[in-house]
């Protein structure tokens, strides 16, 4: 039975069962809230819950009407009700943390379904989300491949009816919106057009290839007609939510209330600090060329095209090694991942990505680190540019950060832990890449290339980077910072080109809580140092990584007081 049809079932169990002779205790009375509301998502939000392994509404796409977003908006007011109506202080610590993770994600929902009203304001949502509810059929072998292309083929019967309900919702859009949008409704048309029918070109069965060809045919002339559409918009407002918001969205996505000139010089700081190295470092290795050039160097220490595959699944085994030899965190016995080339489909928008099922997937629970390779048809110069991505300083930086010990590390791990559903579903972003972030920097710390300059120069390149990403974040959203002026401080700071600067930007005006990497390690270094001081001779690294992944992946102010106790200052950075 899968996870879906399993909640349903228990839901109609405890409303049938016999009257308890006692009131449920307040952590079960938590306990049913929960159910409910995650039952009542699986159904209302049908993308979602194949995303995260519930495939009991695989053929349905969700209602987009401004009627089902009223519905969902009075839904989330109904469960906070709920939850304010327990009494938290008969809660245990864990189940009292699971509430908070809860309320805060419903007060989030309001946040930005109900005040900033996103739906109304945001085309590539829509986009988003069309794409996507195709994807998650093709990206996961969950079922026999004919069976998900049924279940494509009745999403894609569904895809018109959505935008055509997003155009109706939509009010006014920003100009970065907009050109975001529509570069991602040009993206959309060429997967329905060209991946699509590639993800699912195997299943032989004519009469299914024949509907398939129909309703994605129609899926496509609806997105071109909803790009031509978003093309054709006036922008008007902005992009920037506001210092009121933002300090709202820091508090209930990561649990951080503090005065956001205070966040904003935390990053500053930060920035200041990772750069002076990058530049003491690069002189260390040439003082004869700029930062930048040195940097650029870099990209040009890369493995053979006919070699990508063999390289990374090397990187990975030594990077196992490397976390078992110096006793970096205990690794589950099942943590192996398999390395593969990037399924055809996937290739036009992915490099190297490592892809874990959901959280509640019970059939296709291997995971993957997939590398693209070299497209034979490219020219000289397109193939040298595209193995620089994968130098032999940056790769394992970045393998490090998926994969071992990061991303897939944390995966694996919260596999095997007997923790709630509702720390299975809702988690920190800054918990979930500020640890993957960290990792970069740790590992290097520990030994991870035996001290070479060039190994350290690229591991702060990557912590330029999301450094820049949260001081943007703060500046775009709350002090009228351009797109171009974000664009020059990528530049400047990051060191990066101007096409990946204004790329960073953009995508800042669509994510203002882009800085959740930077705060995220920052709070674990903090943590760190908390617990080094807790105590005493008695630290190890393996014992407080154990320790910090042994809860899932709530906010790390939330899981300061499970790991510290009493020891813990409150004080999270």
């Amino acid at each position: 039975m899968n996870a879906g049809r399993f909640l349903a079932a228990a839901l109609c169990f405890a409303a049938l069962g016999a009257a308890s002779p006692s009131p449920p205790g307040a952590d079960q009375q938590y306990e049913a809230i929960a159910r409910a509301y995650f039952a009542d998502n699986f159904r209302t939000q049908p993308i979602g819950a194949t995303f995260i392994g519930v495939h009991t509404y695989d053929s349905q796409l969700g209602d987009f009407s401004a009627a089902a977003v009223a519905r969902q908006l009075a839904k989330d007011h109904t469960f906070l009700a709920k939850l304010s109506a327990l009494d938290t202080s008969q809660l245990s610590p864990e189940v009292a943390l699971d509430a908070r993770l809860l309320s805060d994600n419903l007060k989030d929902d309001l946040l930005l379904t109900g005040q900033l009203a996103q739906w109304r304001h945001n085309p590539d949502q829509y986009v988003g989300a069309a794409s996507g509810a195709i994807f998650t059929l093709m990206s996961r072998n969950y079922a026999p491949l004919a069976t998900r292309m049924r279940y494509a083929i009745s999403r894609e019967r569904q895809i018109p009816r959505m935008l055509q309900a997003g155009r109706a919702n939509t009010t006014t859009v920003d100009s970065a919106t907009k050109a975001v949008s529509a570069e991602d409704a040009a993206g959309s048309i060429s997967f329905f057009k060209d991946t699509v029918p590639l993800g699912f070109a195997d299943v032989k069965d004519r009469k299914l290839q024949a509907q398939l060809r129909a309703a994605n045919a129609a899926a496509a002339a609806a997105m071109a007609s909803f790009a031509a559409w978003i093309r054709g918009i006036k922008p008007s407002g902005t992009y920037a939510i506001g210092p009121d918001v933002y300090r709202k969205r820091l508090q209930y996505e990561m649990a951080v209330d503090m005065p956001l000139d205070q966040y904003l010089a935390i990053g500053q700081r930060a920035l200041r600090e990772t750069k002076a190295r990058f530049v003491a470092t690069a002189r260390q290795i040439d003082p004869k060329h700029s930062p930048q050039q040195v940097f650029a160097a870099l990209y040009r220490v890369h493995p053979a095209a006919s070699s990508l595959l063999q390289t990374a699944q090397h990187d990975l085994t030594r990077l196992r090694a490397f976390v078992i030899a110096h006793h970096i965190i205990t690794l589950p016995p099942d943590a192996n991942i398999k390395v593969i080339d990037t399924p055809a489909f996937q290739r036009a928008t992915t490099e190297a990505a490592e892809d874990s099922p959901g959280p509640l997937e019970t059939v296709a629970t291997q995971a993957y680190y997939y590398v693209t390779p070299v497209d034979p048809a490219w020219s000289a110069q397109q193939k040298e540019q595209f193995l620089g991505l994968f130098n032999d300083f940056t790769r394992p930086i970045i393998s490090a950060h998926e994969v071992y010990p990061g991303h897939f590390t944390n995966f694996t791990i919260d596999r095997h832990l007997n923790i709630s559903l509702t720390r299975r579903l809702l988690t920190s972003p800054a918990t979930v890449e500020g640890w993957a972030h960290y990792d970069e920097q740790m590992m290097v710390d520990q030994g991870w290339g035996n001290h070479d300059p060039r190994v350290r120069l690229a591991q702060l390149g990557e912590a330029l980077l999301r450094e820049a990403r949260y001081v943007v974040g703060v500046k775009e959203h709350t002090q009228g910072m351009s797109v171009d002026a974000a664009t020059n401080f990528f530049m400047q700071n990051a060191f990066e080109t101007r096409q990946v600067a204004h790329g960073e930007a953009l995508r800042g005006t669509q994510d203002p809580m882009y800085g959740y990497y930077t705060l995220g390690k920052l709070e674990i270094l903090k943590l760190r140092d908390d617990y080094r001081k807790m105590v005493g001779p008695a630290f190890t690294l393996q014992k407080f990584h154990d320790a910090l992944l042994a809860h899932g992946d709530p906010p790390i102010p939330l899981l300061r007081p499970l790991i510290l106790g009493r020891a813990d200052d409150g004080k999270i950075l």
